[in-house]
């Protein structure tokens, strides 16, 4: 189950998400279907992230997404993270702790919801903006079950 719309960014924009720096929707960044979504850039840049929040619905108990790093540096200045703030608690949860990895191909990450709160899931990317090693993320299937 897709946590609000537009979960697996079928769509092909970020409709039902909040995204800030460096973001778009690409056929590139597919795990499953046709789009998925790149968080940085190819290009040197900054914090770039995507945003989305949500209420877990009754009888669900895991979020999970697929993510693909392509970090040509090192976890010191580049990184993938991802959190998971429940809004009811205040409490946040890190899902991906900041990850530094080239040619590691698709991961899947998950944590664990209680039905009824409502969440804050946010998909990151960090970039030192060093011109000789960009770093940006591929994130897809943005699900709740």
């Amino acid at each position: 189950m897709v946590p609000s719309p537009n979960g697996d960014f079928e769509t092909g924009n970020l409709t039902g998400w909040t995204s800030a720096g460096s973001t778009q929707v690409t056929t590139a960044a597919a795990h499953t279907g046709s789009y998925g979504v790149q968080v940085g850039s190819t290009d040197p840049s900054s914090d770039s992230s995507v945003t989305q929040t949500f209420t877990a619905p009754a009888g669900s108990s895991t979020p999970s997404f697929w993510y693909n790093v392509t970090c040509n540096d090192t976890v010191q200045y580049d990184w993938a993270s991802a959190t998971l703030t429940d809004n009811t608690t205040g409490t946040t949860t890190t899902v991906l702790a900041d990850t530094c990895a080239l040619g590691a191909g698709w991961q899947n990450a998950t944590a664990s919801v209680t039905p009824g709160h409502s969440y804050t899931l946010t998909l990151a990317n960090h970039d030192d903006a060093n011109p000789g090693d960009p770093t940006h993320t591929y994130y897809d299937v943005v699900t709740v079950s």
